[in-house]
């Protein structure tokens, strides 16, 4: 039962990226708060978020381990161990649904939404200062 509930949650954070995710690869030490999957298969559209100009052809991810402390959960953090993660890649022709232009404009989005992260990020240590010289 306990299986089947991890294995869920797996499926739902993992599932994009991974096949294999069954509670057959699953390793639950409960009382130690460690969970292990071993051996799975990398999805090829696994890194097309990233937007890479490569193509995934294989990819092989020897095994997810995630430490949970029962115990201490939220005050100590759950940490996630990949090992083994080899990736056969090629290069892309053509970034999907794009061309030349579309990858430019990508780009100058990306550096539009850094320097606003940077103006905010100035801004807020700015008020913050402010705050500190009025108490």
């Amino acid at each position: 039962m306990l299986e089947d509930q991890v294995a869920s949650l797996l499926q739902r954070y993992l599932g994009n990226y991974v096949r294999g995710l069954n509670k057959e690869a699953l390793k639950i030490s409960v009382w130690k708060g460690d969970v292990e999957l071993t051996n799975m298969q990398l999805k090829p559209e696994a890194l097309n978020a990233l937007k890479l100009p490569v193509k995934v052809k294989a990819g092989f991810l020897g095994s997810v381990r995630i430490e949970v402390p029962w115990s201490r959960l939220g005050q100590e953090p759950v940490l996630v161990y990949l090992d083994r993660i080899l990736i056969l890649a090629e290069p892309a022709t053509q970034v999907e649904g794009s061309d030349e232009d579309a990858i430019q404009e990508a780009k100058r989005t990306r550096v539009r939404e850094m320097e606003m992260r940077l103006l905010e990020s100035h801004q807020k240590a700015k008020s913050e200062m402010v705050g500190f010289l009025i108490i």
